[in-house]
């Protein structure tokens, strides 16, 4: 069994595209740094904005 090892710096937990849950290979492909939520934003906006009047039917 793999082992997930532990970044060297501490991580932040963030909301994930379906895209990006869909092509993550590796559980390490989705570690993020408080740095990187800052970017995700820029990139994706606020991914819980829609959260409760959106309604996406579950892959």
């Amino acid at each position: 069994m793999d082992r997930i090892s532990e970044p060297p710096h501490p991580t932040v937990s963030t909301p994930l595209t379906w895209n990006e849950v869909e092509t993550c290979r590796h559980a390490s492909q989705l570690v993020f740094t408080a740095d990187d939520v800052l970017d995700r934003v820029d990139d994706h906006g606020d991914l819980l904005l829609d959260l409760f009047e959106k309604r996406v039917p579950l892959p």
